[in-house]
């Protein structure tokens, strides 16, 4: 059996196709990859740098020979405000029907 020229281009445009997708699929998951190793790298020094920090000499002192102090964080517990429930109720209204 012959195939015909139509047939033809239309595999050939099926393969096209699905070489495009499978291509654009694994470019994507490769530059994701490859942009969470350099966030992650850049963590890493980040912590090591602190962590460097840390381990370096303690501040100068001040004048009266106490330690000048260190800026520390600062946390903010957020909480949700709960209302209260509800004891009294308006009075039901009364529906008229027009004829």
């Amino acid at each position: 059996m012959y195939l015909l020229a139509s047939a033809a281009m239309g595999g050939l445009y099926l393969l096209l196709l699905f070489g495009a997708c499978f291509g654009g699929v694994a470019g994507i998951k490769l530059y994701n990859r490859r942009m969470r190793e350099e966030y992650e790298r850049t963590l890493r020094e980040q912590w090591e740098s602190e962590r460097q920090d840390q381990n370096a000499p303690p501040p100068p002192e001040k004048e009266d020979g106490q330690p000048a102090p260190r800026p520390q964080k600062i946390y903010y517990i957020v909480e949700k405000k709960r209302s209260r429930p509800q004891t009294d109720y308006a009075e039901p209204r009364e529906i008229h029907f027009q004829k």
